[in-house]
């Protein structure tokens, strides 16, 4: 019996043959076979190369060691060989008939060689490959003793890459960031630095719609046939920026976005995932931005020295009311996974009307949006958190679904820091997403957030906590468009938080209680928010909106503590005895807020936009009523450089979930009233350098009244600091300063980018202006990023600021009648000392690998690589020396050493 003869087609290009992105067919047959000498092998099931015929093994190898740089998912066997030889451009020949029933495949090889990705693309099936010096051939893998030929393939439905450039007419140049989305589906991609984008959909007509800013929208019919690699241009038409997406505001940046021309200061999520930062923290992927001061073991927010709680946080449009784990250590983490959101707006001053009740800034995240076509799956772990996401697609492509949860580590973390025994945190959050098409223009959404805190902790002056805190949001949005002009979005949503916090303190000896804490209480909140758009004219837009929430929170809250004081009425002389102080606020509150905005933004002039906005916003509970006009414009001097400025007054509310109970304070205060003074400078270099300059002024009129620590330190039970608690009462404050920021992103080797601000935070109190616990007259971020190749990346960032404030300490030292000594200490004028500089350098390391169907990427990340022990705050260790005098030793309370994180991410 004669061997089965196999007829094996080589797909060329480079022979001219035939183009295998652009085969021809005729009579519903698909003309596979290339009739030219050379390009038809014959032979048996697994080919013989005669000796003569045989190739040099390096060549073989040379082939088979190329980088592959093919990433699919769930596409026909035969389109993936011919997109692998595409994009590693080693010539694949095979039959068609050899590949049997191998339905669909996979394949996470970017970054993988030629040979890897055969491995994975041929893995359970009955094929293997055999390379030679110009080619790798495909052939059924014969089992010892059988001549039998392949099975024949099924018809299944395929899936079919889709391949497109996205082109600006007449140039034929690339459009960056161009969002192509298929109609009546869910979902986008985004062309790259290149104009290029890929989709993978099943036989059918399509119709792609394609945006860009600065273009002209375009809708792309596309006709998909089985078995083929369709090919799409798309041609748009150069056009004004539409008014609704123009950047008016100065003080904006973008983190997680892909970088475009009208705001070139953007963080990437291909930036931030090389970046340095502790904790993969939202949050913290921030503090290296102008402006923003924070300290390494916080995730809260100073915007221009501005307190943390006068930010606007928000999700998928969604305030969220301190959105952080381990709040009794300064709140230590974000409750928002780094790798479930999609994209930032920072506002740093001069935000629109739309935002309301908040004097500083806003932070607005936004979701991943999941891909209709498939589901994708990741688990990270590291020092810090145990992490999964997934996410995919239902109904056709029309409804997403997004799914995480993460747990912390943090304990283990600190253990390995020192200095933190008897700290046992645990925390975790979870987060999902669901969401519907219900035609081009009606998108609904549900959304789910929760989170949960538990802590046992005790510190070396004998001081104990164990609380428990909960967070959870639930909250529902309609996007709706009404045509190309008017838009609307909805949402409905609750929410409560709780808390259960116990302490106590002992004295010296460990046998008497010294302090006892007792809070508990919940916030508990529903709200409806609306926000329209209409766009009546290519010059002129309006907005307007509402935004109506219904409150109640509840205060438990008992502090009693104890305490030796000096008897100054004693007629022998000053003695010690033993005084109790209790506080204890008992109340619940109810309370409503209404919050209305219209704003019309125009274009008076070419390249001049304008907005005008007035916000109007009531409380119940403290009966403010309050009318804030806002005033922004930008104005395009030349295809490079924008000026922007703006003008507004911003009204804070004090929260119903802000009452100071720990502290004695049973009053909701008036609203505070800032007002804002912003001009911007950006410029685009032709080398691709971006420049922006920025000078701002924010005053506040009436701030309302605060407790601080004289000494800034990180308290277990922050009311438990008796003495160098106070109640600070400015009659205004003011921030100013200048910020510069340089940055060079592309797509090379190299990306660095440096900023520099000189600013000043301060409080007039008592007549003289003092500074502010986190004003930082200099500050200083350099960052650089090396890539020499797709998967290996290396970068570093240097920061530096001024020394914080902080209250030098007098310590005396006093007899009583029974002869006992004992210090007193005096505080000076509040934040009128300076501790010492701050600095540090922080290394990441990270490398891509393949690994099954999916990729897998490892990181080490080294925090503060010289060990600089920068000081939280300054102790003072009091002492009498030789000669009877008191002195005290200064030293500064160092915050965390050197502190290397390992972590990976498994994404398939």
């Amino acid at each position: 019996m004669k061997p089965p003869v196999r007829t094996y087609v080589m797909w060329g290009r480079r022979m001219g043959i035939v183009n295998p992105r652009r085969s021809t067919v005729r009579g519903g047959v698909t003309m596979r076979m290339a009739l030219c000498a050379g390009m038809v092998l014959v032979g048996i099931a697994a080919p013989t190369i005669t000796a003569a015929q045989q190739t040099p093994a390096n060549d073989a190898e040379n082939l088979l060691n190329r980088r592959a740089g093919i990433g699919v998912r769930s596409i026909p066997l035969e389109s993936a060989l011919l997109e692998l030889w595409h994009r590693s451009n080693v010539p694949i020949a095979f039959s068609p008939d050899a590949l049997g029933d191998s339905s669909v495949v996979s394949c996470s090889c970017v970054d993988a060689s030629v040979r890897e990705a055969l491995d994975s693309l041929l893995s359970g099936t009955q094929l293997t490959y055999r390379a030679t010096r110009n080619r790798v051939i495909i052939v059924w893998e014969r089992h010892p003793g059988s001549l039998a030929p392949p099975p024949a393939r099924r018809a299944v439905q395929r899936r079919v890459s889709i391949e497109g450039r996205v082109l600006a007419a007449p140039d034929s140049q690339p459009v960056v960031s161009a969002r192509v989305q298929v109609s009546g589906r869910m979902g986008e991609v985004r062309t790259d630095a290149r104009g290029r984008f890929q989709l993978s959909l099943g036989p059918g007509s399509y119709d792609l719609k394609v945006r860009a800013l600065g273009f002209a929208p375009t809708d792309v019919p596309v006709r998909v046939a089985e078995g083929r690699i369709v090919e799409v241009t798309a041609l748009m038409e150069r056009a004004p920026v539409r008014l609704d997406e123009i950047v008016v505001a100065p003080s904006t940046f973008g983190i997680l976005k892909p970088e475009v021309i009208s705001r070139p200061h953007t963080l990437t999520r291909d930036e931030l995932n090389i970046q340095p930062h502790i904790g993969e923290d939202v949050f913290r992927a921030v503090d290296r931005v102008p402006g923003i001061a924070t300290h390494e073991m916080t995730s809260k927010i100073h915007v221009r020295g501005g307190p943390e709680d006068q930010l606007v946080q928000l999700l998928d449009g969604l305030e969220l009311h301190e959105p952080f784990h381990l709040k009794d250590v300064d709140a230590a983490l974000s409750i928002i996974d780094v790798e479930s959101v999609g994209d930032v707006d920072l506002l740093t001053g001069g935000f629109g009307v739309e935002y309301g009740d908040k004097l500083t800034g806003v932070y607005d995240m936004r979701t991943t949006t999941p891909p209709p076509d498939r589901t994708t799956t990741s688990l990270g772990v590291s020092l810090m958190n145990l992490t999964f996401k997934s996410q995919g697609g239902f109904a056709g492509g029309r409804g997403t679904w997004l799914a995480s949860a993460r747990r912390g580590f943090l304990d283990i973390v600190l253990g390995m820091a020192g200095g933190f025994e008897g700290f046992s945190p645990t925390y975790y959050d979870v987060l999902s997403k669901v969401q519907y098409q219900l035609s081009d223009g009606h998108l609904l959404s549900g959304h789910m957030l929760h989170a949960g805190d538990k802590l046992t902790a005790s510190d070396e002056d004998d001081r104990s906590i164990k609380s428990s805190w909960s967070t959870g949001y639930l909250w529902f949005t309609w996007d709706a468009d009404f045509g190309s002009t008017l838009t609307a979005n909805t949402i409905v949503s609750a929410g409560r938080l709780t808390r259960n916090r116990q302490a106590e303190a002992l004295d010296n000896n460990g046998t008497r209680q010294t302090m006892g804490v007792d809070d508990n209480g919940g916030f508990e909140f529903g709200g409806l928010k609306q926000d329209w758009s209409v766009l009546t004219s290519e010059r002129m837009l309006f907005k307007w909106g509402f935004d109506l929430k219904q409150g109640r929170a509840d205060y438990d809250y008992l502090r009693w503590h104890g305490m030796g004081v000096a008897n100054t009425t004693d007629p022998l002389g000053p003695t010690l005895i033993w005084i109790h102080d209790t506080t204890m606020v008992l109340a619940n509150r109810d309370g409503r807020e209404v919050g209305l905005y219209l704003s019309t933004r125009i274009q008076p002039a070419e390249g001049l936009t304008t907005e005008v906005g007035v916000r109007y916003d009531h409380q119940s509970h403290t009966g403010d009523k309050t009318m804030s006009p806002r005033f922004n414009a930008a104005l395009q001097l030349g295809d490079r450089t924008t000026l922007r400025g703006a003008w507004g007054l911003f009204h804070q509310s004090h929260g119903l979930h802000e009452l100071m109970a720990a502290d004695g304070d049973r009053t909701f205060y008036g609203a505070q009233r800032a007002e804002h003074h912003i001009v911007g400078l950006e410029h685009r270099f032709t080398s691709g350098v971006a420049l922006r300059i920025e000078g701002y002024e924010r005053r506040i009129a009436n701030p309302r009244p605060e407790y601080r620590s004289l000494l800034p330190v990180i308290e277990l039970v922050p009311e438990a600091g008796f003495h160098d608690r106070v109640r600070v009462e400015p009659s205004r404050s003011r921030a100013r300063g200048l910020e510069f920021s340089l940055k060079r992103s592309g797509t090379g080797r190299f990306a660095w980018s440096a900023n520099y601000a000189l600013a000043v935070s301060e409080d007039e109190i008592d007549g003289a202006w003092a500074p502010r616990p986190f004003d930082q007259r200099h500050t200083v971020n350099l960052e650089i990023a090396y890539r020499p190749n797709a998967t290996w990346s290396f970068s570093s960032a240097w920061h530096y600021h001024s020394p914080w404030p902080t209250t030098s300490v007098r310590w005396d030292r006093e007899t009583a009648a029974n002869g006992d000594t004992y210090f007193t200490q005096t505080y000076g004028p509040p934040y009128a000392e300076r501790m010492t500089p701050y600095h540090r350098l922080d290394a990441r390391v990270s490398r891509h690998f393949p690994l099954g169907r999916g990729r897998l990427a490892v990181f080490l990340d080294v925090f503060n690589v010289y060990s600089r022990g920068n000081a939280r705050t300054i102790t003072y260790h009091p002492g009498v020396d030789s000669s009877g005098q008191v002195y005290a030793v200064r030293l500064p309370d160092k915050m965390l050493p050197v502190l290397p994180t390992i972590g990976a991410r498994w994404e398939f």
